[in-house]
């Protein structure tokens, strides 16, 4: 499986690769610092969705509520800085405890009632985002204060601090899907959750543990997303969940689970934040955009289909 792993790794890479060749190619403008940074920087709060994600479809979940939970997590954090003057610190904490009280709930929901994970978090996709506009009375928060425009717009050794963070975050979630224990249940409820529960591992505990990192990288991609913004609202987010799915499956995670690399997943949205940035250079229209982007999710979940029936044939 390892093997495996690393060569859908190595295709990702491979992907982005050839795009950035082809863009390259393309637009004048594609390989200037600025915009490498820039592309950078889009993709950071997408890949935090995509992480968490990552971890759910592992065990062969999925979680449609993603950007519903940012937008719950940024729009109450922001109501709570800029409306209610709380200070900025306990706020994020308040957005962290958010995502993590959501993913327990989710988590809950799914391995301890038996409610499968698609009913779950499509319920959520209108209620955690109705929640957040009816928290906020609908109104957006702007201007907020220290230390988010540093968060959105700052800079740690020449590194704006996005990309720092969603870096940190990934190795940080890298060590946990490769070195812990929890990482190997994760792969093994994944690959087959009947011999997973067979051997002792108690599958519950394990699988409400994703929905809260799920949750919690939702939390941390609002606190990322306002701080670029300067601002949160109900209506932030939106559509994210799609691009996180499709991060993680262009990423090359088997949507049926047990198979895959949160590295992949990092590489996925950066593969989803060039296509459209190489697009808007080419002065492509926002609806051939979409069209683009689903095109490339059903093309990517064929080849897994394609795949699984190949190794279901050995």
């Amino acid at each position: 499986m390892k093997s495996l792993t690393r060569q859908e790794w190595y295709g990702a890479l491979v992907a982005v690769l050839v795009l950035g060749l082809l863009l390259s190619v393309a637009s004048p403008y594609f390989l200037s610092t600025g915009n490498l940074s820039n592309i950078l920087v889009q993709a950071s709060v997408i890949a935090l969705l995509a992480g968490g994600q990552t971890f759910v479809i592992l065990t062969g979940g999925v979680d449609l509520a993603v950007g519903a939970m940012t937008a719950l997590a940024g729009a109450i954090a922001g109501h709570l800085m800029i409306k209610i003057g709380i200070d900025p610190y306990v706020a994020i904490a308040v957005a962290l405890a958010i995502g993590a009280a959501v993913g327990l709930f989710n988590g809950y929901l799914v391995a301890f009632v038996g409610i499968p994970s698609f009913i779950v978090t499509l319920g959520g996709l209108t209620l955690w985002r109705g929640m957040a506009f009816e928290a906020t009375g609908g109104f957006d928060a702007s201007g907020l204060p220290d230390p988010l425009p540093f968060l959105g717009y700052g800079e740690l050794l020449g590194i704006p601090m996005p990309i720092l963070i969603a870096g940190v975050y990934f190795v940080v979630m890298a060590f946990v899907l490769s070195s812990t224990k929890l990482g190997r249940y994760v792969y093994a409820m994944g690959s087959n959750e009947m011999g997973a529960r067979q051997v002792g591992i108690n599958i519950r505990w394990y699988k409400l543990s994703v929905y809260v990192i799920s949750g919690l990288s939702c939390a941390l991609g609002a606190i990322v997303l306002m701080a670029r913004m300067d601002s949160s609202s109900g209506k932030m987010a939106q559509m994210f969940e799609l691009d996180a799915i499709a991060a993680v499956i262009l990423g090359g995670t088997s949507l049926f689970g047990g198979r895959g690399s949160i590295w992949g997943s990092l590489l996925g949205a950066v593969l989803i934040t060039m296509i459209r940035n190489g697009m808007n250079l080419l002065e492509i229209s926002q609806f051939r955009q979409m069209m683009a982007i689903g095109a490339v999710v059903i093309v990517a979940v064929w080849i897994d289909v394609i795949r699984r029936q190949r190794l279901l044939r050995k």
